[in-house]
């Protein structure tokens, strides 16, 4: 059944990539989740907790542990929020910017390694697909 084959080929891809992407970040003290929310606050900056979680696509009680894994390692500093008292809002801390600008380059060009096998019109013909298996699985509730 070709349609299982497809799905073996696209979970194995995507954990082979994953790999690649833990391997990358581990050397740096990291872990996908940790380099995820870094990346995420180095990119839009300040954000709340909220805002965050739409960003990464981890849930709540992860993102409260990764949190404060990156608070004890005085990457992030986690404030209250001036708007809303009940809310708290996440930023990097000097360490954790100098961090992601030395890292974020070399992890952008090794993850480009990887997909420089593709010419540029498979790597396009590959995202339109992979955004219509993924907009079916949501519309399917998969």
């Amino acid at each position: 059944m070709k349609d299982l084959k497809t799905i073996t080929t696209l979970f194995r891809a995507t954990d082979s990539f994953s790999k690649a992407i833990q391997r990358d970040v581990k050397q740096y003290g990291l872990n996908v989740t940790e380099f995820g929310i870094m990346e995420a606050l180095y990119h839009k900056g300040k954000m709340n907790i909220k805002s965050l979680l739409e960003k990464v696509l981890i849930t709540n009680s992860t993102m409260s542990y990764v949190i404060d894994q990156l608070i004890q390692k005085e990457y992030i500093i986690k404030t209250q929020s001036l708007l809303d008292r009940r809310s708290f809002e996440l930023d990097l801390t000097q360490a954790g910017h100098s961090l992601m600008k030395n890292i974020f380059v070399k992890h952008k060009k090794h993850m480009r390694s990887i997909i420089e096998v593709l010419s540029k019109e498979e790597e396009e013909q590959l995202r339109i697909m992979l955004k219509k298996i993924g907009k079916r699985a949501n519309d399917y509730g998969l």
